[in-house]
């Protein structure tokens, strides 16, 4: 009898834990980041597919940037999230930097775009940068250090003429 309780309660707790991993694996699919100049600021698209928009829309509990002046110092710069957290409207994926998706509301007006800066919006965990030369980039933890200094390095002078 012992042994048939034991039994039972190992197959509960590897249904639980089966069930708990499937749930883990569904929350934690990676994200893609999408980002063109969009006049003086940057359009962005966040999906969990590797195209923007998403086919299906997003609905995360907010949106976050922060600032990174070099590889160590950031700000939170802009936060927003959804007017109702009971209705979880979903949008399509697209927004642009400062400006809210529909029926969503500032928590933090952001500063305008600074050039030669990194960006990193949550969810997602990702960068977006404009470069002074009008580009904008997307990139990872893993190429911020690279960012900087490549931001770092002096832009060549160009002669009038093209020369």
């Amino acid at each position: 009898m012992k042994h048939t309780y034991f039994a039972i309660s190992a197959l509960l707790a590897f249904c639980l834990m089966s069930i708990l991993n499937s749930c883990e694996l569904q929350q934690q699919q990676p994200w893609h980041l999408a980002a063109r100049k969009e006049g003086d600021t940057v359009q962005l698209c966040l999906s969990h597919e590797s195209e923007c928009p998403p086919s299906d829309g997003l609905s995360p509990s907010s949106i976050s940037v922060y600032r990174y002046d070099n590889v160590h110092d950031n700000a939170l710069v802009w936060d927003t999230s959804p007017e109702s957290e009971i209705t979880n409207d979903r949008f399509d994926g697209v927004f642009t930097y400062g400006i809210p998706p529909k029926n969503w509301r500032n928590q933090l007006a952001p500063p305008a775009l600074v050039c030669g800066k990194a960006y990193l919006v949550n969810p997602g965990a990702l960068f977006f940068a404009q470069k002074c030369d009008g580009t904008v980039v997307v990139f990872d933890f893993q190429h911020l250090e690279e960012f900087f200094r490549q931001d770092a390095l002096p832009v060549p002078n160009k002669k009038p003429g093209g020369n």
